[in-house]
Formats: C-alpha cells, sequence, structure tokens
C-alpha cells in the first residue's frame, strides 16, 4: 500500500497560520524526496481553526516543492465555485506539477459555508452533478455552455489545457450511501472516508462495486482510504501525542457527523471509540492496521493527516520519519 499526506493547515490557539503552512511545505518537500505517494489538501471556510480554505492554491503551492508526488485536493467542495473556474484552476495545477494532479471533489454537508457563498443549500446535489459533467468536459478541452441551473454561462473553454489530453483523474469523496451510485457512474475513485469504520466500509465498498457492475464498468483501479494517523516509538507515545489534535477534530469539527463521540473523551475512551477509525501506534502496529485495509477493502494508497491543533510541532517531525519505516516494513511485505 501507499502512503499519500492529507494537509488541513488548521492552528492551535498559540499559533499562526503562516508558520503552520510554512512548516507543512517543509514537510512535503521532505516526504517527496522520501518516496511518499502523493499530497492532498482539504477545504472548509469560516472555521475559527482557520482551516485554509484554497485547496487547488495549496496544491500549486506543493506541485512548486515536489518533484515526483502527487499533488491534488481532498476535497474541493464543488458546488460553492463556478465550475468553469474550477476546471481552469485545476488545469494550471496539473501543468505546474507536469501532471501529477488529481481533482478530488465532494459534496459538502455544512449549511454556513453554503450560506456564506450564496449557494441554495438543499440545491446543493443538483448544482453538484451538474457542475461534475460541466467540469470533466472542460478539462478534456470541449467549449460548453449551460443555460439552466445555478451556474449559467455561454461558450467556456480551458486554455491551456491539461498535460493528459483526457483530463486529470476525478476523485470523489462521499460520507453517505446515496452518494456511491454517482461516484460510480461519474468518478475515477472513491475516497473512503476517515470516520468511518472498517466495517461499514466494507459494506458501502460491495455497494459501490455493484453499482459499477451495472454500469457496465470495472472497479476502480485506483481505491484510496483517508485516515487519521500517527507514529510514534510506542502505542501509548502515539496516542498520547495525538490525542488532543483527534479531541479538536472528532470531539468539535467533525461533532455533528458523529454524534457517537464521547462526551467524556479520556484517552481510553478515545481510543476505544477510535477502533478500527484511527490508525495510530508505532511502526509495526500502524504497518498491520494498513495491512487490514488493504486486506478487507482493496486500499490501494492510504492518505493520512497527523498535523492537527494540539499536536507538537516536533512530534508531527518525527511522526513523517515514523511513516518512513512504515512504507519501508509494508515495501518489504
Amino acid at each position: 500500500m501507499k502512503i499519500g499526506l492529507h494537509y488541513s493547515f488548521q492552528v492551535a490557539t498559540n499559533e499562526h497560520a503562516q508558520d503552520v503552512m510554512q512548516q507543512g511545505l517543509e514537510d512535503i518537500a521532505a516526504a517527496d524526496r522520501d518516496g511518499f505517494s502523493s499530497v492532498v489538501f482539504a477545504e472548509h471556510h469560516f472555521l475559527d481553526d482557520g482551516w485554509l480554505p484554497r485547496p487547488l492554491q495549496l496544491a500549486a503551492a506543493a506541485a512548486a516543492v515536489t518533484k515526483t508526488m502527487r499533488v491534488g485536493t481532498d476535497i474541493v467542495v464543488l458546488a460553492l465555485h463556478h465550475p468553469v473556474a474550477v476546471a481552469e484552476e485545476a488545469a494550471v495545477v496539473d501543468i505546474l506539477s507536469g501532471g501529477r494532479f488529481i481533482l478530488g471533489v465532494g459534496l459538502g454537508w455544512i449549511k454556513n459555508e453554503f450560506d456564506g457563498f450564496g449557494v441554495p443549500y438543499k440545491g446543493r446535489a443538483a448544482i453538484y452533478e451538474q457542475s461534475l459533467d460541466i467540469v470533466k468536459r472542460l478539462l478534456k478541452g470541449e467549449t460548453v455552455s449551460s443555460a439552466q441551473g445555478h451556474y449559467r454561462f455561454h461558450g467556456a473553454r480551458i486554455r491551456p489545457l491539461p498535460v493528459n489530453p483526457n483530463g486529470v483523474p476525478l476523485w470523489m469523496g462521499a460520507l453517505a450511501d446515496p452518494a456511491l451510485p454517482r461516484i460510480a457512474r461519474m468518478g475515477d475513485a472513491w475516497v473512503m472516508p476517515p470516520g468511518t469504520k472498517l466495517k461499514d466500509l466494507v459494506r458501502q465498498k460491495s455497494i459501490l462495486t455493484e453499482a459499477r457492475a451495472a454500469a457496465g464498468l470495472p472497479m476502480f483501479k485506483e481505491q484510496p482510504l483517508r485516515r487519521e494517523a500517527f507514529v510514534a516509538e510506542t502505542d501509548e507515545k502515539a496516542w498520547e501525542l495525538y490525542a488532543q489534535g483527534l479531541r479538536h477534530e472528532y470531539g468539535d469539527v467533525y461533532r455533528p457527523l458523529h454524534p457517537t463521540y464521547p462526551g467524556n473523551d479520556t484517552l481510553d475512551n478515545l481510543r476505544k471509540w477510535g477502533e478500527d477509525v484511527f490508525v495510530v501506534g508505532s511502526p509495526p502496529t500502524v504497518a498491520d492496521e494498513l495491512r487490514r485495509y488493504q486486506a478487507e477493502i482493496g486500499a490501494t494508497e492510504c492518505l493520512v493527516r497527523f498535523q492537527l491543533p494540539g499536536v507538537p510541532r516536533g512530534a508531527i517531525r518525527d511522526c513523517l520519519l515514523g511513516f518512513r519505516e512504515v512504507m519501508s516494513i509494508l515495501n518489504r511485505d
């Protein structure tokens, strides 16, 4: 299994976004030299922790400091943005990276983000699906007009085109079962979500596989998995260092998606709740966990996020080195 990186560049109260982003880009450049497969960036808006809202700009910055890693988004909340602008920016990043770009998109779930952009929340699914078709056609070089829907325009086309004349890989994120048939029809991969237990991913993977077969399509070659993950010398040390970041992310930011998150999130309770969700431990422990995901859901790549608010900076750097050891273990298989 390949190991990629996922960043959101959130900040703790005693940090500044400029420092966190600069340090992250330095780590990404090191990861490129160390053989990590990819780096992707997430999108959210208006959050107090400073979650950086423009993943395509971050992907362009990563393209400038890397040579071999793929760079991309996971995800662009597509309905919030004009599809012609998204397609243009995607083409530019793909050219800057020499054809290493992945466009990851998703529906979005936070209502105030749609309110802030003036996009109807209840209509977001229709806008999303229409924009998917538009972006795909534009990136293949077509001239596109749209006289209906939220975004209306005439005679749009992309110049210059991406490096690959067939466009760029379109990865799609989704949490809920109803989204899987749409991914089966329109995507190049489903990014399996970070907060979903393994047993539920197994069930959802079967839905996706059946939908692809019903459409006369083979299963996706790339099957990326998103996990919150952390490596340290021992399992206990890894949990101690990473716990505060998980408390912030799942006890606060993602709390609406996870109503079972423990109100008393002691380290023991957090570890119990996070079984088959978080991948945390020593290099051998993390490698064993990733082997399980590979065996049970066919994951080909794990996109790991370990830079979270509250996690000590030195531990983040050490974690990156720890994942080098994880990759070495996996490569021996």
